[in-house]
């Protein structure tokens, strides 16, 4: 009887979990934080697809004599990760930053519903297009991105039409992820507190969604050209192609860096115990910023035979958005070394300086990329990878970290990372950037040595460097595993005094029953410490 009493029990538990009113409160949030983390949830997931896809292929890249039939494998994994990351993990984490700079400015999202169904209708259709095993890279690159012959197969597993379709659905998604990115910018202009200024945090966020807005309708236009071509026969034009897809193809490598400088703009000062050095630089930057991460697209085809002037263009439009990245490590860094003491102990605090230093590292690669002489020698090698590689895994991943982990103690009135978490966390954050610098700069140095990227097939001499990559790896994983894990599970597991309420604006303040339940505890220490000190005790101490 009793075993039947507690089948019934665990039944109707998930009978409550996965009521339909439940399920649709999952499916679909009501509040800006809901969004947030629905939004933040995706950007996990395909976080750990990404990193799959890579931990497989470079398995692959562990081994100088792989047969012909392991190219297939290696490069279907290749596109995978490619694909996973930049039409999937980018946009998700730039939309979860840049609506969570503002909710912590006050503002939010009121169509709720629409961000919703673009969520979803962003992810699902990205992941038809997946299941099909693209095999061309995650620029896709004419003509190889369309071709289905008894040679190669742009999609292993969809053939004839069914390629045209996965095309199609590819642009279903960058649609989707443009209403989303539209509906923030209105709902940002329309929540604005009045008479107020954006704060620097959502200044950043809500310019470099425009940014998003604006150029990954090219994607889209690039994606639907594939599936007229398929479906219909329209002949593409290799070169406008390209021009379409790189318009949206360097932009996006800005989509959640920019972003998070405003996070960092904002967090930096709080750490530093001092304001920022300059808001001034830091807001003008933003034009600088937003309109040259727009002008310098054509650096991606400079292996082309393009005329000289647009090789001049291309050295002066790329140093001039470097420029508005180098102020705003000059501005950051002058505001932590002109303060008193930066709180590095604090779990948010370490991930924003980490998250600083890295970009500094990454960043500095970066400076002769731009340079017609060198770009040629080091363009297809893993001198690239090295670099926006360094950026991805220390400004994007541990800013991000920063975001969550901040936006973890706001959403939970009263919550906070105890003192032995904190220091899992930090480590963890430490365990994950040191190995995966390392292996940053390992990939560059093979760049200089010619290790080609793209490729199975390769020299002997780079296997050391290939196998130690992917032990760094291995061993980076487990930190940022530790860092996230350890922050999700206390945070889960915090009881609080009650619950937290969502307030119109989205903003979260305590419940009532949470206040009552403060009261009552504070009462209940005054009453213990009359009974033991006296009244007069009590008094004194209130004073």
């Amino acid at each position: 009887m009793e075993i039947k009493k507690e089948i019934k029990i665990i039944f109707s538990s998930l009978g409550s979990v996965f009521s339909p009113s439940k399920i649709k409160a999952f499916l679909f949030p009501n509040s800006t934080v809901g969004i947030i983390w629905q939004y933040f949830g995706g950007s996990l997931a395909w976080l750990i697809i990404v990193g799959m896809a890579a931990m497989n292929l470079r398995t692959y890249l562990t081994f100088p004599s792989n047969s012909p039939e392991v190219g297939v494998t290696y490069y279907t994994f290749l596109t995978l990760h490619g694909w996973s990351a930049m039409l999937g993990l980018v946009p998700m984490a730039a939309l979860t930053v840049i609506e969570y700079s503002m909710l912590k400015d006050g503002m939010s999202i009121r169509r709720t519903k629409l961000m919703s169904s673009m969520f979803w209708l962003a992810n699902l259709t990205l992941a038809f297009a997946l299941l099909g095993g693209p095999d061309m890279g995650w620029y896709m690159y004419p003509p190889l991105a369309v071709e289905d012959n008894s040679n190669f197969h742009a999609f292993l597993n969809y053939h004839g039409p069914m390629m045209g379709i996965a095309y199609l659905a590819l642009a279903i998604s960058s649609i989707a992820q443009t209403v989303a990115t539209v509906n923030l910018v209105s709902d940002a202009y329309a929540t604005k507190p009045k008479g107020q200024k954006l704060g620097i945090f959502s200044a950043y966020g809500v310019a470099f969604a425009v940014i998003i807005a604006l150029t990954i309708p090219a994607l889209t236009a690039a994606e639907l050209w594939y599936t007229l071509n398929i479906l219909a026969g329209v002949p593409i034009n290799t070169l406008l192609w390209l021009v379409l897809f790189w318009f949206y193809g360097h932009p996006v490598v800005y989509y959640v860096p920019f972003p998070l400088f405003g996070a960092l703009y904002y967090f930096v000062p709080k750490f530093s115990g001092r304001p920022l050095f300059s808001e001034k630089w830091a807001r003008w930057n933003i034009y600088l910023l937003a309109i040259g991460s727009m002008l310098i697209w054509v650096h991606h085809i400079q292996t082309f035979p393009v005329p000289v002037p647009v090789r001049l263009w291309i050295n002066l439009s790329t140093l001039i958005l470097a420029s508005g990245s180098g102020l705003t490590v000059l501005n950051l860094g002058l505001t932590v070394l002109t303060s008193k003491g930066y709180n590095y102990k604090d779990p948010v605090g370490m991930a924003t300086l980490v998250a600083l230093i890295g970009f500094i590292l990454g960043g500095v690669q970066a400076v002769p990329l731009p340079m017609f002489p060198i770009n040629p020698i080091v363009h297809n090698t893993y001198y690239v990878v090295g670099h926006f590689h360094l950026v991805i895994w220390t400004l994007i991943l541990i800013g991000f970290t920063a975001v969550a982990l901040d936006a973890l103690r706001s959403v939970r009135a009263g919550f906070n990372f105890s003192p032995t978490t904190s220091k899992m966390i930090n480590a963890g954050i430490l365990l994950w950037t040191i190995p995966f610098v390392t292996a940053g700069y390992l990939m560059t140095v093979e760049g200089y040595l010619g290790m080609l990227r793209r490729v199975i097939a390769y020299p002997l001499m780079f296997q050391p460097y290939n196998l130690a990559i992917s032990i760094l790896a291995e061993i980076g994983i487990a930190g940022l595993v530790m860092a996230l894990g350890s922050a999700l599970v206390e945070f889960l597991t915090h009881r609080a005094g009650g619950a937290v309420s969502v307030s119109g604006s989205s903003t979260p303040s305590l419940s009532m029953s949470y206040q009552n339940e403060s009261k009552n505890i504070e009462n209940f220490k005054l009453m213990l410490n009359n009974s033991v000190y006296g009244k007069s005790s009590q008094i004194k101490r209130l004073s």
